[in-house]
Parts: C-alpha cells; structure tokens; sequence
C-alpha cells in the first residue's frame, strides 16, 4: 500500500456513533496523479476529527468542483486532501505519454514518483548541463556518445499502459507523467530525435494500488 503522509485513510478513525462524526469526500478507488475526478470516483464517509484536521480535507457539505484534477496519486479510501486537488484551469503541469521499450524499472507504477533522464544522441546538438525546469541550450559537444541529461525531478506516473507484441523483445509500454509546463520542450524534443528517454524510480514512492 503506498504511504501517504499527511493523509487519512478510511477506516482509520472511522466511527459510527451519531453525533460524533463529520462527513468528508473519500476516494472510491486509486486515482492517478493528473487525472480528473468524477462523482463515480468519490463518496461520502463519515469520520471522528478534530476541527484542525478536517479543515485540512473536503466536506461532504461542499459540491465536488466540476473539473477537479489530482495532483498526487491518492489511494483508494483516502480521504480527499484539499492541497492534492485542484481546477483544470489551475492546473500547471501537463501530461505527456512516453513510449518506453522493454521492461520498467520496479517502482514506476501508477501514483509513483520518477525522475526524468533523457540520453541525447551525440548529433542533436543539445548539450548536457540544462536546468531540469527548462529546455536545454548550448553548443554540441564533440562526444560519439549519447550525452546524459536530467530533465525533471519526482514527477508523477499518471498512468501505465503496458503493450505487448507478437515479436520477442518488443514489449514495452506508454507511461503516462506530470510534467512542470517548463519540462515540454526539451522532453518533446528528445521524443522527436528519438532520444532515449528513462524513467528513475524514486525511492520510496510505490504509487497508488488497486
């Protein structure tokens, strides 16, 4: 089960006497980072909390806001967090699909944390040393060797979609991640020259489970 900090997760303080719980939205079912809520995915539980703790969450007596988007993987039975939801319009990172061959590194699932790397080929002219928040500049560098370069820290898995195929060896999947708005150039960019783009579990981030 993922950990989540500063989360409450159903049944954990659940209780059923009249009068001495509050009804709060919890997660129906594992919900991806970056993917919108539906009514279908929420329901109403009621719970024993302190007023500092229930403010932290979202109350039943609140409409789920049309176009609520989740910026962190929630487990199912958590209850909603208002710091990990927030309006489509709001929203700043973008999800991009990579298509990733051969077998995933264990630790990037749904929900789960990654860095993002991407290995220039030694023609592109793009140069290693870019800030991870943007695209990256510079003169090419003389090296025969694909050149290393990190383009994002801990960003989200939204999704994972494995694929296979009839031939050996071509397996793979498209993995779906939430990246900072800054990140989409050079990560498009690497997609465009057929770079090669790997996905660095973070430890300690397993993602939300079924």
């Amino acid at each position: 089960m993922a950990l989540v900090l500063g989360s409450v997760v159903l049944g954990a303080r659940t209780v059923q006497a009249a009068g001495a719980t509050t009804g709060v939205w919890a997660v129906a079912g594992p919900v991806g980072a970056g993917s919108t809520l539906t009514a279908a995915q929420l329901r109403v539980v009621q719970v024993s909390l302190d007023a500092a703790t229930g403010a932290a969450y979202v109350p039943a007596r609140e409409a789920p806001a049309a176009g609520w988007v989740a910026l962190r993987g929630l487990s199912a039975g958590e209850l909603l967090p208002r710091s990990a939801v927030t309006p489509a319009v709001d929203l700043v990172d973008r999800a991009v699909s990579l298509p990733m061959e051969g077998a995933l590194p264990d630790g990037v699932r749904t929900g789960a944390l990654a860095d993002v790397w991407v290995a220039w080929p030694a023609d592109t002219g793009v140069s290693v040393g870019a800030s991870v928040t943007g695209p990256a500049t510079g003169p090419a560098t003389a090296s025969a060797q694909p050149r290393p370069e990190e383009l994002a820290r801990a960003v989200e898995v939204v999704t994972v979609r494995q694929r296979s195929s009839a031939l050996a060896g071509s397996a793979g999947a498209d993995v779906e991640v939430l990246v900072p708005e800054g990140v989409l150039p050079p990560l498009l960019r690497a997609l465009a020259v057929d770079a090669e783009v790997v996905l660095v579990p973070v430890p300690g981030s397993e993602g939300a489970t079924s």
